[in-house]
């Protein structure tokens, strides 16, 4: 009997959709996510119904949430992008998040960026998580390549 490769997510990330800038990150981190550990919920959306949670709209959409399904522990902010990096192989990323000092920067800029996502520019938006995605693309061919015959060779 086969074995069950039913995929069960460990992160339930929610995010502001309506946000550029916060939807091309988790385009990014979709892309990334080859396992299918985190599960994406657009909080913006007009049928998302908080309540359940226990957390209020206005509060999903001033920092990402990020709910640790193992435990049901909430991740919020710079946390939660931490977890989302490290569950999508961006280890040096989450990594850095960690380091004292810049973690601490993150920290102090994250509610900034929260406040103004709306109005920064789209074009550099647009340039970087292209890039990002573009990378990510190459790297799951790469992938695919690797295993076409049935057992991977990196």
């Amino acid at each position: 009997m086969p074995a069950n490769t039913a995929i069960t997510p460990e992160l339930r990330v929610f995010y502001d959709g309506a946000c550029q800038l916060c939807r091309a990150e988790m385009h990014n981190l979709m892309a990334r996510d080859v396992g299918g550990r985190i599960e994406f919920v657009d909080a913006s959306h007009p049928k998302f119904d908080p309540q359940p949670l226990g957390v209020t709209l206005e509060a999903m959409m001033n920092a990402l949430h990020v709910r640790r399904l193992s435990d049901d522990a909430w991740l919020i902010g710079v946390p939660a992008f931490e977890a989302l990096y490290a569950a999508t192989g961006q280890t040096g990323v989450a990594r850095a998040l960690r380091h004292p000092v810049l973690a601490a920067l993150a920290e102090r800029t994250y509610p900034w960026v929260v406040r103004h996502r709306h109005h920064l520019p789209q074009a550099p938006i647009r340039w970087v998580f292209e890039r990002a995605r573009r990378r990510a693309a190459e790297a799951a061919a790469l992938r695919t390549q690797a295993c076409r015959d049935g057992s991977c060779r990196l």
